[in-house]
């Protein structure tokens, strides 16, 4: 085994996507170390229900509802809670702390974005954000660094990953938009 250095990886939220992440990090460390050069750890979960049901097989004692202590033992931060407080504090305070940040939270991106990557860019740290947009198709990333010298007049797509579930379905299945709303709805995919 390589020997790599520690990332130590805090997460924000355990709904239907933070669990799962959290279960990610823990099944594939090996191999995400391997891609990463760096071991991702995920050192705890922050949550307002410790107790609370999970989608994930998690150990308990992962959890915690410190979010603020947690976030101040970390080098990477991802927050996975929704909505917009406590969230921006949250990231705030991780960015002020000098850990790097993964948000998908596009409510908090439209109403503070500038103030997140203001923060970030006075100390240094990287705001992360392509799963808050475009379905979380590897796009942002390309675009401000690879494509920086080119003129990219348009991109044309469905570019929500609720919207490609949709109308995937409907599509392949016949299915009736209400019912796949809805049950888009009970797997966490779309916004209630």
């Amino acid at each position: 085994m390589t020997d790599y250095r520690r990332l130590r990886v805090a997460l924000l939220g355990a709904g239907a996507v933070g669990s799962q992440v959290a279960a990610l990090l823990r099944q594939h460390a090996d191999e995400l170390a391997d891609r990463a050069g760096a071991r991702l750890e995920l050192v705890g979960i922050a949550v307002r229900n410790p107790d609370a049901p999970r989608d994930a097989d998690l150990p308990r004692e992962l959890f915690t509802t410190d979010a603020e202590t947690l976030i101040l033992g970390a080098d990477i931060v991802i927050e996975l809670m929704g909505g917009i407080e406590p969230a921006r504090t949250n990231l705030l305070q991780a960015i002020g702390s000098g850990a790097d940040v993964v948000t998908a939270n596009k409510a908090l991106l439209a109403t503070h974005g500038p103030e997140i990557f203001e923060a970030a860019d006075q100390v240094g740290a990287q705001v992360y954000y392509e799963a808050a947009a475009a379905g979380a198709i590897p796009i942002i990333r390309p675009l401000r660094d690879s494509l920086a010298g080119d003129r990219v007049q348009r991109i044309m797509g469905i570019v929500n990953g609720t919207t490609n579930y949709i109308l995937d379905r409907m599509d392949t299945e016949g299915a009736d938009f209400g019912e796949v709303l809805a049950q888009a709805q009970a797997l966490g995919y779309a916004e209630a």
